[in-house]
């Protein structure tokens, strides 16, 4: 019980950091896009803070969508076979899609290590760049996670022979 009311709070820090940044990064560019064009200023940090925290919530946005079942997905063929066919399939194809995210996470940490270790910094703002590099990392890192719960997920449900209609969040809640 302890452990569930944990990943509830987690899972609206996720959602709550997303939706705040998202608002935040809109409102920051209207104000820039003021000043620019009415006060004939421009803050010169702004597009490459604007840059980085938009990868930033791309990252986290991406992981969320792995966690309620909201990427691309042609599902064509598994609707037509049998249930446990159809989530072999769906094992199978989450299986990968973590190793090819762990893959990628694994590569922007080894390159945010390597910028932190050259001591890159931002042109701009004088962000050190490895910063830039560890939302690709740490949320590529989460994605996996969710990918093998996925795994997890229609592995039983291909063992039991049963349906696992609907989205993830549908599951949990």
């Amino acid at each position: 019980m302890r452990m569930k009311s944990i990943l509830r709070a987690l899972n609206y820090l996720e959602e709550g950091a997303l939706a705040v940044g998202l608002l935040g990064l809109a409102v920051m560019t209207f104000i820039e896009v003021i000043t620019r064009y009415v006060f004939s200023h421009s803050f010169t940090w702004f597009e490459e803070f604007a840059r980085y925290f938009a990868l930033f919530l791309t990252f986290l946005g991406a992981s969320l969508g792995v966690k309620y079942g909201m990427h691309f997905s042609m599902d064509f063929v598994v609707s037509r076979v049998s249930y446990r066919l159809g989530n072999l399939m769906r094992v199978l194809t989450y299986l990968i899609a973590a190793v090819l995210f762990a893959a990628i996470a694994w590569l922007a940490w080894e390159r945010a290590m390597q910028l932190k270790r050259f001591g890159t910094t931002s042109a701009a703002m004088g962000l050190p760049m490895f910063w830039a590099y560890l939302p690709i990392a740490v949320f590529g890192g989460t994605m996996v996670l969710r990918f093998i719960h996925q795994v997890y997920r229609h592995g039983l449900a291909m063992i039991r022979n049963e349906p696992l209609g609907g989205a993830p969040q549908e599951q949990e809640r």
